[in-house]
């Protein structure tokens, strides 16, 4: 497939890039300091233009996607060292990728907000969805937060706090025991992309009528790897 094609050519490239796409700004009250953006802008009528290696913050997808209009529209994230948008354009085949830092079985992670901006209009309705390899359940079950919405309405754009949805607790049956015990590698509460066995990650990205979403990462620690169950 190729995001993945994309993944290995991207990450040939230097970790310099990451500090030269986090900007430094004032994002409001309690929120500030050193971030990624990306924007996902939505479009009334598809680009034919290649997007794929053309690096930047920017996804296009379309104005109206979603089961009413029988398009579905998917927003993958792989794992690499630093934020790279790998394809721009989901209007062609209705896919985009996204790589994000990841540091296997570490706790680097990332507290991440979005917003609709632009004018007041539309709303996106995102659904995540995930496959771990020997994963004790469901992974979208593990994800603390399984999607979110995001609107546009009339007045000062709020910002939602969609960390969760990035983030996950379960088990990985290493032993195949069937249960989560001495053995097996339990976490709690991590950056879903630090756990090697993820096999997918992506969200479904409903879109009716949002002309942008911003969505910031700002890097932090969190969460716990264990050998067993996770206290």
């Amino acid at each position: 497939m190729k995001r993945w094609v994309l993944m290995t050519t991207a990450l040939a490239f230097s970790m310099a890039f990451l500090a030269a796409t986090v900007a430094e700004a004032q994002v409001g009250k309690g929120l500030s300091g050193a971030h990624y953006n990306l924007n996902i802008i939505g479009v009334p009528h598809d680009k034919t233009a290649d997007m794929t290696g053309t690096q930047g913050h920017t996804i296009f997808v379309p104005l109206q996607s979603g089961g009413d209009v029988s398009r579905q529209v998917k927003i993958y994230y792989v794992a690499g060292d630093r934020f790279e948008v790998l394809d721009r354009n989901a209007t062609d085949d209705n896919e985009a990728t996204i790589m994000v830092p990841s540091e296997p079985e570490g706790d680097l992670s990332f507290d991440v907000y979005a917003v609709g901006l632009g004018k007041p209009n539309g709303q996106a309705i995102v659904t995540a969805e995930c496959t771990i390899e020997d994963l004790i359940g469901d992974c979208t079950d593990a994800l603390l937060m399984g999607g979110f919405e995001v609107n546009r309405p009339k007045g000062k754009p709020q910002r939602i706090n969609i960390t969760d949805v990035f983030r996950a607790t379960g088990c990985l049956d290493l032993n195949a025991t069937g249960v989560c015990d001495a053995g097996d590698l339990g976490f709690k509460e991590v950056w879903i992309f630090n756990i090697t066995q993820l096999l997918e990650y992506y969200w479904d990205y409903d879109n009716n009528g949002l002309k942008l979403m911003q969505v910031r990462f700002y890097e932090t620690t969190s969460g716990q790897f264990c050998d067993g169950p996770c206290e």
